[in-house]
């Protein structure tokens, strides 16, 4: 899952512009076929962890649901971007690659990069309300939840958590944003 959605996300905004939601299923559909053949010769999850991961966390996460109201998920989103942080999906829509792409793909096209799928990053949290702010530093993270702007929960951070001086910097990255 993670390749396929990188694949689609991984085009730079201005490309992303021109990306339609036909080109969005021959990716689905040709990324399925080379999984496929991924598991019928015996790769399966090692074709996965070979895959390289990032060295760093991003500073800042914010934690989502396709079951927000669009406007609402949409803000997170934006501001999350001009934060310099990732957006945060539990899972997929209806249990399908295909249909959390063209959402995915959607949204991002509509609003910027950054949104990434990964339930390991909800469990690591402690997160079960959406939206979620968490603030990673090098000390505890900061985690805040409820319907708020990330600026509300930044500022919050900023004046009672641990991280208060990361959460005010990208505090000040967001306040900047156009």
């Amino acid at each position: 899952m993670t390749l396929i959605l990188s694949l689609m996300l991984a085009a730079p905004a201005a490309q992303a512009q021109n990306i339609d939601d036909a080109w969005i299923e021959r990716m689905l559909d040709n990324a399925a076929r080379y999984a496929d053949t991924l598991a019928r010769e015996g790769w399966g999850d090692r074709a996965a962890a070979a895959l390289p991961k990032s060295p760093t966390k991003p500073a800042l996460l914010a934690f989502v649901s396709f079951s927000m109201p669009d406007d609402s998920l949409k803000a997170v989103l934006e501001q999350t971007a001009w934060a310099g942080g990732v957006t945060v999906l539990r899972g997929l829509v209806d249990n399908s690659f295909k249909e959390t792409a063209l959402r995915m793909g959607k949204f991002s096209r509509e609003h910027g990069p950054g949104l990434s799928v990964d339930p390991r990053l909800f469990a690591e949290h402690g997160v079960t309300t959406v939206p979620a702010f968490v603030v990673v530093g090098e000390t505890v993270p900061d985690k805040i939840a409820g319907n708020m702007s990330l600026a509300a929960a930044l500022e919050t951070i900023a004046r009672e958590g641990d991280n208060r001086d990361l959460a005010q910097t990208l505090l000040d990255t967001l306040r900047r944003a156009p």
